[in-house]
């Protein structure tokens, strides 16, 4: 069975070392990617009277174009706001832990607890 875009992306995540305990960007970003271009390829009148055809059923590219343009400008939107967010945060009561709490772990240094035995 062939791996999905968000098991690809959660496997270059571990090759590469990145930060995302929780699997978001190659769940939520990446599949969300995927699959709103892909309804722009497979989208069919006969499954959904109320939409579109996509590119694989005769509609031409113009629902891809569409869905391409609707994710671009999602892409624009979650950037600005989180970078906004971001700075706010920083600005106020800082992005980051101290080191030594990091290196104790958050679960210990910041909740008085453990999360594993």
């Amino acid at each position: 069975m062939p791996a999905s875009s968000a098991t690809l992306a959660i496997g270059l995540k571990r090759k590469f070392g990145f930060d995302d305990a929780l699997d978001v960007v190659a769940v939520h970003l990446v599949g969300g990617i995927t699959g709103s271009l892909l309804l722009g390829l497979f989208a069919d009148l006969k499954i959904n009277g109320a939409g579109h055809d996509g590119l694989f059923a005769g509609g031409g590219g113009e629902l891809l174009g569409n869905q391409a343009v609707a994710v671009g400008a999602t892409l624009v939107f979650w950037f600005v706001v989180t970078y906004i967010i971001a700075k706010v945060i920083d600005m106020t009561i800082g992005l980051r832990v101290d080191e030594n709490a990091e290196n104790e772990g958050l679960d210990l240094s910041q909740h008085a607890e453990t999360a594993y035995s």
